[in-house]
């Protein structure tokens, strides 16, 4: 097995991070080990809850997804009806983007900051419907209040405001980029993606008929939303193309799945091994396709 001794960075090539809320512990397995063997892709793209595994990579703090997302659920349930009924939000959006990166698993903004790599994060225009991509942080409390938009999900979440304008989870106009991608113009590109390979997104009527009333004074988002299905395939369509040209290195769960709304912590701790073992079994693929 080929093997690299000493850090490198792979120049024009990127890494693409689905959300999926609580599935997101898959993708941070993936990079925990990307960490652990010091490979360093210079662009990180992660939408939604792919940014609480994405900020740890550029940061280099391997195994704080762990820390950060899984074990306070052992004491704190920070998701669910009763977090509803008492914060107004389905996930302690206070806990998850205050308490915990401040107190319960610090968050190093400085190495995040100082890092060669860039981090960028897309929120969803209320107005327009479309996505827009942040990676200049002017400040920490910044950072994280734009983390929070890029995770507000509709109904389960309140609406955001980035420099006046209404924000929500990025993954409503855009949840696989691959258009910033070409845009870019990576090269090569690790997506890791958060479902089977088998899974494609349906149309919801009834989900629809909610978001048309309780989103009615921004028709371009309900517009937005109404097409997501249909992108969202047709990216994945893309990305299966991309694999065949030798353009992208895709991992998917295999072996297991869960609910983004999964809180039983041996579940998750079985999800985030089973990334950083999907990892590891490709490691020599890995080193051949950003080498080649």
């Amino acid at each position: 097995m080929q093997v690299m001794e000493n850090e490198r960075i792979f120049e024009n090539t990127g890494i693409l991070i689905e959300g999926g809320a609580m599935r997101s512990v898959f993708a941070a397995g993936v990079l925990d080990f990307l960490m652990e063997k010091k490979i360093q892709v210079p662009n990180v793209l992660a939408v939604s809850a792919g940014a609480y595994a994405g900020m740890n990579y550029v940061s280099e703090q391997k195994g704080r997804a762990v820390e950060a997302v899984i074990k306070p659920l052992e004491k704190e349930k920070y998701m669910g009806p009763a977090t509803f009924l008492k914060k107004g939000t389905f996930f302690d959006m206070d806990f998850l983007f205050d308490e915990v990166p401040k107190k319960l698993a610090p968050f190093d903004f400085k190495t995040f900051c100082n890092s060669k790599k860039r981090f960028i994060i897309n929120t969803t225009d209320c107005r327009t419907g479309e996505s827009v991509y942040h990676e200049n942080f002017k400040s920490e409390d910044q950072f994280w209040k734009i983390c929070r938009a890029a995770n507000s999900l509709p109904f389960i979440s309140r609406v955001s405001q980035i420099d006046g304008a209404p924000m929500l989870d990025g993954g409503m106009a855009d949840a696989l980029p691959i258009g910033k991608i070409v845009e870019e113009g990576w090269k090569k590109v690790l997506i890791i993606l958060t479902r089977k390979s088998d899974y494609r997104k349906k149309y919801r009527f009834f989900y629809m008929m909610m978001i048309r009333l309780v989103y009615h004074k921004y028709p371009d988002f309900v517009k937005t939303v109404s097409g997501r299905s249909k992108k969202y395939n047709a990216c994945l369509n893309e990305i299966e193309q991309m694999e065949k040209e030798g353009k992208a290195l895709v991992f998917r769960p295999s072996k297991l799945a869960v609910e983004n709304n999964e809180s039983d912590v041996d579940t998750l701790m079985r999800y985030y091994r089973h990334g950083y073992e999907e990892a590891m079994g490709r490691e020599e693929e890995i080193y051949n396709f950003l080498m080649s």
